[in-house]
């Protein structure tokens, strides 16, 4: 739908000038700009947990997508000085796979006091500002026994229903407060894929259909304690087992079109296929995934009248991934025989414990000091045989990477005015990274790192609506262990190169901001201009075996590899707004919008022309609506977004090029819906619609018949895929 400018402009207007019967107590503490929900704002809300509690607040929709996916926690190595905007009483939960989204549905309603919303920077907290914090204040003494649970099922479109349960339960005994919890679900994921094949003069000479049906069964146990000294120390400890399997079946149906011979298929000149008009070749593909993770985490806190608040946490956890992939085909109705089968491990670990001390200097200046130390462990290793047994001795790999790194910050918050604070801090990070070949006898690699990390934070309040942020900071990605060494294609019989030289990404990151509240709590309006310098940017490089040529001509080259390709830009600007929606006549619903557009530059090694860094999009959205009929008990939603899955993106994303291939990846708009309605008292009966849209994505692969730079086009594969709906149906309640 698309709103005329007379439109736009008038809704801005009557939320710049609407008053609200929801105003909540605003207040700043010299440092930052804090609204603060209390503990009587959600009561017409009847929520059951912190989640529920979220969101009704404005604001909070954004920072609650990113949460609500389980495994953010794994993607980032170490805690640093970054990490999940809602914090627990001013900290960070000491977890990693023990993800932010499962806490905030964990936490009962009833053990919070209040909701601060934080815009700027503000001393004392675990993790650097990126706009807005949210920090859960909880209740020095919550009722003395609360569980809450959640019975349900999902059905998806063409499947069968599956069941889910949760039960969380939190008790206090003296100074020790308790939790544990039981997620259990049975999921199930379907997709659908239709694959065209043309040939170089533009004819289609194949057609695939494909059916993706992945079962799962999942098990989370977790729990937690909490101590709270005489003394004024807090001591926590949580932990979690997770018990997954996952179960995929893959049925392609290829079928010929035209009798033809494709030639120098994926670069290699003796790999030629046939194919012949009318055949159908039934693929069978059937992987089974056992994964096992479990984590161990905790914090303590204690202040010292002379040197100040002295705060620990750490983390360890361990995660096992066996993989069984089973290939079969089968000729025109031919029952699939086996023709290849493929075993594979990975295992990823973490040891990290950070500490630090916080010291306030005349009210004005807050000082933070301290150190980390991380140990990653990620160890791969593969196998492959074919139908009769044998195992081809390409595929034998068996790698393990382990990185040892320390970090020593060091923060100041300067109070320069009532509305004036800078926030400074400098990280020193020193990693040795060592990768062991365990199936050859060489000598095992190592490499040492070392990097200053800047940042810069000014906060200036213009008046109690309106504020500016500038910030300055240097990023060291994450490396992915696993592009160090080579891994084997089992589809198409080739051994991908890895690179154990590889370096991590060197960001600096420039951003302003300039974000407007809205009078009497009715929303928010903010927009950021950002740019970002990145050096030694990760992408696909020319292999280091360029057919023995001296000069490593790229032209010339017949593999590639993961690599630092130099320098790239990413610039852009982003808006966030929420508005709550009383001079509809609608005090009670929040709308909540995010665009991002985005532009970036790097040049190609294979091409040499200046594209877009690989699938980074340039258009992405959020519209999210809520609204609560605290009258009746009801709540409604919808959500629709096209921010794609990691390492993708939303609308058309740009494009990656290798040696011989190259791609352009799309994806459409994912859109969800739910009503939630208060039944028997204080139970809440919800129904979810996801998939709305089918989460359609797809991509435009080219294959050249030799290096990509001759320009030689050997296969075209359009393809098209989407992912079924599903309902979901959940009972909630608590005593």
């Amino acid at each position: 739908m698309v709103l005329s400018k007379k439109i736009m402009v008038g809704m801005t207007i009557a939320a710049l000038m609407s008053s609200t019967a929801f105003a909540q107590e605003s207040t700043s503490d010299g440092n930052s700009s804090t609204v603060t929900y209390k503990e009587d704002y959600f009561v017409p809300f009847q929520p059951v947990t912190l989640h529920d509690m979220l969101r009704s607040v404005p604001g909070t929709a954004a920072l609650l997508a990113r949460a609500d996916e389980e495994l953010t926690g794994r993607r980032v190595r170490g805690f640093g000085s970054a990490g999940d905007q809602i914090l627990i009483d001013g900290k960070r939960i000491a977890g990693k796979t023990n993800s932010l989204g499962l806490q905030l549905k964990r936490i009962q309603a009833s053990s919070v006091s209040s909701i601060e919303l934080i815009r700027g920077t503000k001393a004392g907290l675990d993790v650097q500002s990126e706009g807005l914090i949210i920090n859960v204040i909880m209740k020095e003494t919550a009722s003395t026994s609360v569980t809450t649970w959640t019975v349900g099922g999902e059905y998806v479109d063409g499947g069968k229903v599956n069941p889910l349960a949760k039960i969380n339960h939190r008790g206090e005994v003296d100074n020790l407060a308790y939790t544990f919890g039981v997620d259990f679900a049975l999921e199930e994921t379907r997709r659908n894929f239709n694959d065209k094949f043309f040939n170089a003069a533009g004819v289609q000479y194949q057609e695939n259909t494909l059916t993706s049906v992945r079962d799962r069964e999942k098990i989370f146990l977790n729990g937690g304690i909490e101590y709270n000294g005489s003394a004024g120390d807090i001591l926590r400890l949580n932990g979690q087992l997770e018990f997954d399997d996952q179960d995929t079946l893959e049925l392609d149906t290829q079928s010929d079109l035209i009798t033809t011979t494709i030639t120098h298929l994926a670069g290699n000149p003796n790999d030629d296929e046939d194919f012949i008009a009318g055949n159908v070749t039934t693929i069978e593909r059937d992987v089974a995934h056992r994964p096992f993770h479990w984590e161990f985490g905790g914090d303590y806190e204690r202040r010292f009248d002379s040197i100040g608040l002295w705060k620990s946490l750490f983390v360890i956890n361990h995660g096992k991934h066996d993989f069984t992939r089973l290939f079969s085909s089968g000729l025109n109705g031919a029952t699939p025989a086996l023709y290849a089968d493929n075993f594979a491990t990975r295992t990823h670990g973490e040891k990290i414990i950070r500490s630090s001390l916080t010291n306030t200097i005349a009210t004005v200046h807050t000082i933070e000091a301290g150190g980390e130390v991380a140990i990653n462990d990620v160890g791969t290793s593969n196998r492959v045989a074919n139908g009769a047994g044998v195992v081809n001795p390409n595929s034998l790999s068996d790698i393990d990477v382990q990185e040892v790194r320390f970090e020593a910050f060091a923060s100041h918050n300067w109070s320069i005015a009532s509305n004036i604070s800078l926030q400074s801090s400098l990280d020193a990070e020193w990693s040795e990274i060592t990768q062991t070949d365990n199936l050859n006898d060489v000598p095992d690699f190592s490499r040492d790192f070392f990097y200053l990390k800047p940042r810069w934070n000014l906060r200036y309040d213009v008046d109690s609506q309106n504020q500016v942020r500038v910030t300055v900071e240097r990023k060291i990605s994450q490396l992915d262990f696993g592009a160090f060494g080579s891994n084997f294609d089992v589809e198409d019989g080739q051994t991908d190169g890895g690179n154990a030289l590889l370096r991590p990404e060197d960001r600096w990151e420039f951003s302003v901001a300039y974000e407007n509240r809205f009078a009497e709590d009715q929303g928010s309006l903010s927009v950021k201009g950002f740019y970002n310098a990145i050096r030694d940017h990760i992408a696909k490089i020319p292999g280091n075996d360029i057919n023995g040529d001296p000069t490593d001509d790229p032209t010339l080259a017949v593999t590639s590899i993961p690599g630092n390709i130099g320098n790239a830009k990413e610039y852009g600007v982003e808006v966030n707004g929420n508005w709550r929606l009383k001079a509809l006549n609608l005090p009670n619903a929040i709308i909540t919008g995010k665009y991002i557009l985005r532009e970036t530059d790097v040049t190609d090694p294979f091409l040499m022309v200046s594209r877009p860094i690989e699938y980074v999009q340039k258009h992405e959205w959020l519209i999210n609506f809520q609204h609560d009929l605290t009258e009746t008990g009801t709540s409604y939603g919808f959500s629709i977004t096209n921010k794609g899955p990691v390492g993708m993106g939303g609308g058309t994303i740009g494009f990656r090029t290798d040696v011989i291939e190259q791609w352009e990846r799309t994806i459409e708009p994912k859109a969800s819906a739910y009503i939630e309605q208060i039944v028997f008292g204080n139970m809440k009966l919800r129904l979810d619609l996801q998939n709305i849209l089918k989460a359609k994505n797809g991509h435009d692969k080219l294959l050249y018949a030799s290096n990509i730079s001759n320009g030689v086009i050997d296969i075209n594969e359009i393809r098209a895929a989407s992912e079924q709906r599903s309902v979901k149906l959940t009972l909630q309640g608590s005593f």
